[in-house]
């Protein structure tokens, strides 16, 4: 049987012209015919079982042998963490507070009238606390008497186009709750052009009742 001249086996020609083994192609007629083509001949093979050589078994029968597993080293235990020390209780201090001053209470003043010159002497601060205790009994007893008012200045009006002038007093305890408007006439206006807030001043008034303020007329400037 002539051989291929590609791998030089013995072959016969498939009906592709090709060896049956390495595929090379076989143009010359004295190869005898095979009916496969080379494509049939190699799905064949790979559906065949293979044949291993002995060596491969012996290769195989000596990987089963049992080979006993090296023996684990021992763990090594590990060193117990040092206990943490337990935190010391932290005293809460209360912060300290401060104790407000407490405003001394006015006494309430009597409020009468001087001997022989009929008016009264009062501070702002001794109204309000004359007011503040019982407001309608002071009202009924001041009623259109003569008052003269120590108050420091809070605001003063003195438009002469409106022909308004007064002044508002209050007393030295912030807040006043009623302060003494003293309304004047035109023949002041000269006087409340010079006087500034936060001066201390003494006003002679008569007393005519109260609404948000503590209400005088016909007032002149005393100091």
């Amino acid at each position: 049987m002539p051989k291929c001249p590609n791998c030089g086996r013995e072959t016969r020609r498939t009906e592709d012209w090709a060896c049956q083994w390495c595929g090379h192609p076989l143009l010359s007629g004295p190869f005898k015919k095979i009916p496969k083509t080379y494509r049939q001949l190699l799905e064949e093979r790979s559906l065949q079982p293979r044949s291993v050589p002995e060596d491969e078994l012996e290769a195989a029968a000596v990987a089963r042998v049992d080979v006993k597993p090296a023996p684990r080293p021992a763990p090594v235990a590990k060193p117990e963490p040092e206990p943490e020390p337990a935190p010391e209780p932290v005293t809460e201090v209360e912060p300290e507070v401060e104790a407000l001053p407490v405003p001394e209470p006015v006494a309430i003043p009597a409020l009468k009238p001087e001997p022989g010159a009929g008016t009264i002497n009062a501070t702002v601060d001794e109204l309000n606390a004359a007011f503040n205790s019982d407001k309608a009994g002071t009202n009924n007893k001041l009623l259109n008497q003569l008052l003269k008012v120590t108050g420091t200045v809070d605001k003063v009006f003195a438009k002469d186009h409106l022909d308004i002038f007064y002044i508002i007093l209050v007393g030295t305890r912030s807040p006043t709750a009623w302060p003494v408007r003293c309304t004047f006439s035109h023949e002041h206006s000269a006087h409340l052009s010079r006087l500034t807030e936060g001066q201390l001043t003494i006003v002679q008034g008569k007393y005519v009742g109260y609404e948000r303020n503590i209400i005088l007329k016909d007032c002149s400037l005393v100091s």
